[in-house]
């Protein structure tokens, strides 16, 4: 009803509560979990944090996702780092975010990068892809391959998987959608071997370094939360979207972004590492 309508109708009683701030929130929020019931859950399971060699806090990215995503589920996939993880979720239980958030770390292993979710504590970097998926799989955790096959970063190859597959360690989903060049550049070999023979769960992540690209490329599945996330995957019942970055997108803030992650990361790794080893020294 038009405002000047209402103001103009001596018929119709205003009443103080009717149109109140409280009672909009509380509108909109119910068309908002209407929407919500009506589609299919939306994630996107990896994205980086200050933490590691992301652009943006954690504060930054959890307030991007809630004010201009419609994401259901996110991961804090920091490189052999699960702090930003840890910020992101009790940050999250502080502020009441909309969506939930899955622990998670990306893990360098001597053969490529592994997604690992669920676990809470951290793994040891530069193991072996089979110790490091029986780690995660012991530990009761869910098991991603990111931007496989991919020659532009650390991935894991296609005979490296092969030769998992045959030692009866599974790995529960592969990106078929990464926007990045990495995802990009063998992504047909990706989808073809992945529909014809592994039949694992199909992810779509952002792999975002900076807050503007969180789900650029998502994950549907059946409900909206963690766990129907979870039981999706592991009944490879997931399906990938999204869209991949320009190059205009994927050069704009590279030049800082590469910078820390290629010479602030590791120096900053060096003195953690020195001051274990002095503290382990004085006990």
């Amino acid at each position: 009803m038009p405002e000047d309508f209402a103001e103009n109708s001596p018929e119709i009683e205003k009443t103080p509560t009717e149109f109140s701030e409280k009672n909009l929130k509380k509108t909109g929020e119910a068309r908002q979990a209407a929407t919500r019931h009506k589609r299919l859950g939306k994630a996107d399971l990896h994205m980086h944090t200050t933490a590691s060699d992301g652009m943006g806090t954690v504060e930054e990215v959890l307030e991007h996702v809630e004010l201009n995503t419609d994401l259901d589920v996110i991961a804090i996939t920091d490189h052999d780092e699960i702090r930003g993880a840890w910020a992101a979720r009790e940050l999250a239980a502080k502020r009441n975010y909309r969506f939930e958030i899955i622990m998670a770390q990306e893990v360098t292993s001597r053969h490529g990068h592994v997604l690992i979710y669920g676990v809470e504590e951290p793994f040891k970097m530069f193991q072996s892809l089979e110790k490091t998926v029986e780690w995660a799989h012991e530990h009761n955790g869910v098991v991603i391959i990111p931007h496989p096959l991919s020659f532009m970063t650390l991935s894991v190859g296609e005979k490296k998987l092969r030769s998992l597959f045959d030692k009866s360690l599974a790995v529960d989903g592969i990106e078929v959608l990464n926007p990045s060049i990495a995802g990009y550049v063998r992504r047909h070999r990706v989808r073809d071997v992945n529909s014809s023979e592994w039949h694992l769960a199909e992810i779509g992540n952002s792999d975002a370094h900076f807050p503007r690209h969180i789900a650029a490329a998502y994950t549907t599945f059946e409900g909206h939360t963690a766990a129907d996330l979870i039981k999706a995957i592991k009944e490879r019942k997931t399906t990938a979207h999204g869209r991949y970055l320009t190059i205009r997108e994927q050069l704009q803030g590279a030049g800082k972004q590469n910078l820390r992650s290629l010479v602030v990361l590791p120096a900053d790794k060096i003195r953690r590492g020195i001051a274990t080893i002095n503290r382990n020294k004085v006990k």
